[in-house]
């Protein structure tokens, strides 16, 4: 069901703090629902690990990749720059494709209202990553709002029909939270949107030309028109996308050269693309001048990660069902039978591997189905079968 919403302008994205981070003071953890606060510590971490990334999903929508451009772009770009200005996405897209999808536009609650904040990525089932001046208020360790909604790919004024928006329960963001280091935060989602959309993931590399060294692609929502910066019309129901070369890194920064923001795009993420292999976010936009993202470090990243590492495996709820699904022999070595409950016709069947990636997804009209697996490695594997409105799930054992 498309949902109809006021848009407002929201962030504006300059602000500067003299404040120094210390890593000793941890992450803040607001529930939302119950007005819990908590503060979690910074977990050890080997600091001679010099990169890492969490991984990517595509989740159950479908098998689509997006075909992203992987050269530098030539037209449309900022005067001494190889990065793009905005270009409306469904003009080039299909945005239902990964990993635009995984797109959000946030919106607080206001009189009654949906107001449009800022963008955001999905980067596992519940989790989005995004800034923590969009949520946040500066010095005071405080939400802006207790009431933060979510829409993936929401477009041209209306929520997408394929997948589902979300409350969010919990915000994450470092205490004593500042511009130049630490505006980066978690929201934690009331049900699990990645499973529908996927996820990209999210990273940390501390050798700056090693991370610059490949093509950046950002997807976002700008809401304000400001002909100065930009002549284009812009009021936030819409999504945008820019991509090219990274060419500005700091220890906590990542920017681009004589390019430049419009507010809404806030909390947008800077996603290292390599088709069907790669899908990383090193960073959330910051400041306008220069495209300035607040990059993920070492530190930053394994607080994340230990936020969101329950949720990140295979990108299937853990509230399915297995009880209504009949599979032999598990463990085999070649043939799984798969039979529904009563028999009703299983219309599709979803393979995954434990990293998250689908093998297969293939529609059927029968019950049983028999699927030759011989050609897949010894593991473990994850089956989604799909009959009518009922969904079930069975963890299968491949042998040699």
């Amino acid at each position: 069901m498309k949902i109809f919403l006021k848009i407002n302008a929201c962030i504006i994205l300059i602000g500067l703090s003299s404040l120094v981070y210390s890593q000793q003071h941890g992450l803040l953890s607001f529930d939302l629902m119950s007005g819990v606060v908590d503060t979690l510590k910074i977990p050890e971490f080997d600091n001679q690990i010099q990169n890492e990334k969490t991984n990517f999903n595509m989740g159950i929508f479908n098998s689509d990749y997006c075909s992203l451009d992987s050269m530098p772009p030539t037209v449309n770009v900022y005067p001494n720059s190889n990065f793009t200005k905005k270009r409306q996405a469904s003009k080039d897209f299909d945005i239902n494709c990964f990993p635009i999808r995984t797109s959000l536009k946030l919106f607080i609650m206001n009189n009654d209202s949906l107001m449009g904040l800022c963008s955001g990525v999905m980067i596992s089932r519940r989790h989005v990553l995004t800034a923590a001046h969009c949520i946040a208020n500066m010095n005071e360790n405080t939400l802006k709002n207790d009431s933060i909604f979510i829409c993936p790919v929401f477009d041209n004024g209306v929520s997408n029909p394929n997948f589902h928006c979300s409350w969010v329960k919990k915000a994450y963001f470092f205490k004593n939270w500042n511009m130049s280091q630490t505006d980066i935060a978690i929201l934690e989602l009331d049900i699990p949107v990645g499973d529908e959309t996927g996820w990209v993931s999210i990273g940390f590399d501390s050798n700056d030309s090693l991370l610059l060294d490949g093509i950046f692609y950002k997807f976002l929502y700008p809401n304000i028109t400001i002909p100065q910066i930009d002549p284009n019309n812009y009021n936030g129901d819409t999504l945008y996308y820019n991509y090219g070369i990274v060419d500005l890194a700091g220890t906590h920064s990542l920017g681009i050269s004589n390019a430049s923001g419009i507010p809404g795009e806030s909390g947008s993420s800077l996603i290292k693309v390599v088709n069907n292999a790669n899908y990383t976010t090193y960073g959330v936009l910051s400041f306008s001048n220069n495209l300035v993202h607040t990059r993920l470090t070492n530190w930053k990243y394994y607080s994340f990660k230990s936020i969101i590492i329950n949720d990140l495996e295979l990108g299937i709820p853990n509230d399915f069902t297995e009880t209504e699904m009949t599979v032999y022999p598990n463990p085999t070595t070649d043939y799984l039978n798969i039979i529904s409950q009563d028999n009703q016709f299983i219309d599709r069947i979803i393979l995954f591997d434990l990293n998250g990636r689908k093998l297969m997804d293939k529609n059927y009209s029968s019950s049983p189905v028999t699927l030759d697996v011989s050609d897949l490695p010894q593991g473990m594997y994850l089956l989604i079968t799909f009959s009518g409105k009922n969904k079930h799930v069975k963890k299968i054992i491949k042998n040699y």
